[in-house]
Formats: C-alpha cells, structure tokens, sequence
C-alpha cells in the first residue's frame, strides 16, 4: 500500500515510523518525509493502515494499492479536475471488487458552503448533467 503522508518535519516521520513499528503485520518499506509518501506491506486492510498512520497525528491517505498472485484484477483510474475561478482536484478511483470501488481525492479553490459532486459511469457528458 502506498500513502500521502503529510509529514512536515523529522519528528512527524518518526512518528510515522514508530506508529508502523507497533503493528507486527505491517512491514514499513520506504517512508520518504520530503515527498510525503509511505509505502508498507501488510496483510491488513488499507483503512486500518490508514489509522495507524493517522494515530501519529499525521494525516494520511491511501495513494496506491498493490495485490499478490491470489488477488482479483481490479481497474484503477486518475481524474485530475479543474474548472473556473481556480478551482482544480485530483480523484482517484480503485476497483478493489467487482461491486466496491475505492473513491479518494481532494479539491480546492471551491468557496465555502456545501457542494455536490457526481460521477458519470462512462464519462459520457453529451448530457450536461441532466
């Protein structure tokens, strides 16, 4: 599993490190501070992994996921958004399932107040969201 880890100095990577360290089925295989990025081997689930790293009061987000031999294929995909008024995002969207599909991203340039966000299946946008 690979994170985006927002580690701004050495203590915050050795907090990393020592979170990781407690957990015997997590193994920690680079933690690289300056591009704000873990990756880990582990036979636990990846939001689990996320809470360890989160419990080192950095917070964290699942970037990539690889498999073994036994895994079933899974799709992976990258959005990168922007529209007006500086408004831009990053989705990135894994099939861990055939019916489960990991969303993650993050926008900004947006003002305050709630927002909706939805999701064309084919990306189809002949139809302007109606």
């Amino acid at each position: 599993l690979e994170f985006a880890v927002q580690m701004s100095c050495q203590g915050c990577a050795d907090a990393v490190r020592a979170a990781l360290d407690a957990a015997p089925d997590v193994k920690l295989l680079e933690l690289r501070p300056q591009e704000q990025s873990v990756l880990v081997e582990t036979t636990a689930e990846a939001e689990r992994v996320r809470e360890l790293l989160e419990n080192s009061g950095c917070r964290a987000v699942l970037k990539g996921m690889g498999g073994s031999s036994e895994a079933p294929p899974g799709g992976a995909a990258v959005a990168a958004l922007g529209g007006p008024g500086g408004v831009r995002g990053l989705v990135r969207f894994l099939q861990l399932s055939p019916g489960r599909c990991l969303v993650d991203g993050a926008l900004s340039g947006l003002p305050p107040g709630p927002h909706g966000l939805h999701i064309h299946e084919f990306g189809d946008l002949s139809d302007p969201c109606n």
